[in-house]
Formats: C-alpha cells, sequence, structure tokens
C-alpha cells in the first residue's frame, strides 16, 4: 500500500492526468492554435518547485524540456524528505507531436525512484499509442487501450499546456502506470487571480473529477508557458501542496 500511493503521489506531482482531444476534433480554429504553437521550436525550460506536506517544506521537484523541432526529452526530478524518511525519483520522458492525432504522444520514459521502494521501470509505446511494454524491476507486461493513446505524467502536463492555449475545458487521459493504465478527467473550473512568489497571477484552475476520494487542483498561468505554478492535493492522510519558485531558460 505504502508504494502504490508514493509511485501514484510522484506521477501526480510532476503533472496532471486527464486531457482529450474530443472537444478539439470537431473545432478547426482549436486545431489551427494547436499547430501553430510548435511550429517554431521552443526554448529548453526549466520549473522548480517547493513541495509542502501539510504546510510544512518536504523538498523540490524541477521538470527539464530540452526541445528539438517538434520532439522533446522532458526530465522529472523529485527529491523528498520527512521525519527520517527521504525519498525520490527520476523520469525521462521521449516526447512527440503527432499530426495525426493533433497531440502530444509519448514514445518511451524512464522511470528510477528510491525510498519507500526501488523502482527501475521502462516503457515503450507503439506509433499510435495504444500499446505500450513495460519492463518494471526485470518483469516485463504488455499493455493495449484501443479507447485512446496511453501517454506517461510528462507528456500529460505538456498536453495540458496546449489544450489550454487552445481554448479546451475538458480533459481525459490514459496514462501508463508501474503496473496498470489509469483513466482520469479534469475540468477547467474557471481563470483565478492567485498569489505566487512573482507576484500575483492570472491562472487556469484545473481540477480533478469523477474522483470522489480525493481533490487534486492545479493552476497553470499563460505567464509560463500556460505550466502549472501552483497545485493542491488532498486524499486521506495526504495534504500536499507547492508552488513554483523558480523559471529559467538559460542553461
Amino acid at each position: 500500500m505504502i508504494n502504490k500511493r508514493y509511485i501514484t503521489l510522484f506521477s501526480l506531482l510532476f503533472s496532471l492526468s486527464g486531457m482529450a482531444n474530443v472537444a478539439s476534433e470537431n473545432n478547426e480554429q482549436q486545431n489551427e492554435v494547436a499547430q501553430t504553437s510548435i511550429q517554431q521550436t521552443p526554448p529548453n525550460q526549466r520549473y522548480t518547485y517547493d513541495v509542502f506536506y501539510k504546510g510544512l517544506s518536504i523538498g523540490q521537484m524541477k521538470q527539464e524540456y530540452h526541445w528539438t523541432g517538434n520532439q522533446v526529452v522532458v526530465e522529472s526530478d523529485a527529491d523528498f524528505s520527512f521525519l527520517l524518511f527521504s525519498f525520490g525519483g527520476n523520469q525521462q520522458s521521449d516526447i512527440y507531436w503527432s499530426e495525426q492525432e493533433q497531440r502530444f504522444l509519448s514514445s518511451a520514459f524512464f522511470r528510477k525512484s528510491s525510498g519507500f521502494s526501488t523502482v527501475n521501470m521502462t516503457a515503450n509505446f507503439d506509433q499510435n499509442g495504444r500499446n505500450s511494454v513495460i519492463v518494471n524491476n526485470g518483469e516485463r507486461t504488455e499493455y493495449s487501450n484501443p479507447e485512446g493513446p496511453i501517454v506517461d505524467f510528462n507528456t500529460i502536463n505538456l498536453q495540458i499546456s496546449e489544450g489550454l492555449k487552445s481554448g479546451q475545458t475538458d480533459f481525459e487521459f490514459y496514462m501508463q502506470t508501474s503496473d496498470d493504465i489509469a483513466h482520469y478527467f479534469f475540468e477547467l473550473k474557471g481563470k483565478e487571480t492567485i498569489k505566487t512568489k512573482f507576484g500575483e497571477l492570472e491562472a487556469y484552475r484545473v481540477q480533478q473529477v469523477r474522483k470522489k476520494d480525493r481533490t487534486f487542483i492545479a493552476w497553470f498561468a499563460p505567464q509560463f508557458n500556460h505550466q502549472m505554478v501552483k497545485f493542491e492535493y488532498q486524499r486521506k492522510v495526504l495534504d500536499i501542496s507547492g508552488g513554483l519558485v523558480d523559471y529559467r531558460t538559460d542553461f
């Protein structure tokens, strides 16, 4: 139970789950915006977040985006410490923009984590994203999902940002975990002014829905490439929050 909670939290701290192209498949204007946003190679980006458990600092997490045309390598790192426990992990994801799907898809990722347990996991996805092969601590498993592409959490974070730019309001994802395909839904609840280290920012409030046992809210700011600048996650004994404290392109 501890291991599953840890892996789920590790994923959620880097991104949200859920985003469908259903709202945009019949909207040519939205597709135009999505295509336009990746016509020029974005700069490399690094986002650093302070993370808290019930208001107490437990460490930081970082995301780096390394772009080459319409492909990007995303590295996510978490380094946490609470009481006598230290835990964290790293995931590197290979992501590309699919003209056919009109969305970002995962091609592969590699995850390592340590603390409550040790995870050494690789994942590879086929061309349309409906099939994946997972090797987790030496054990090989194949997954198939004809209902939609399977993606990892780094791809989810990137696609949510892209969806907000194109005006999408409903989000649905099939996310690859270490032992399953998780199905999540989120909704855009509006735009709010929030307080951050960088002052007051206008941000989109995105909230998880169809899950009665948890509350997960994240705010995405247009000023920071429509990326996440604040989040809150509550489930049973978990009470996690965090906020952006550093943003760089010069690395």
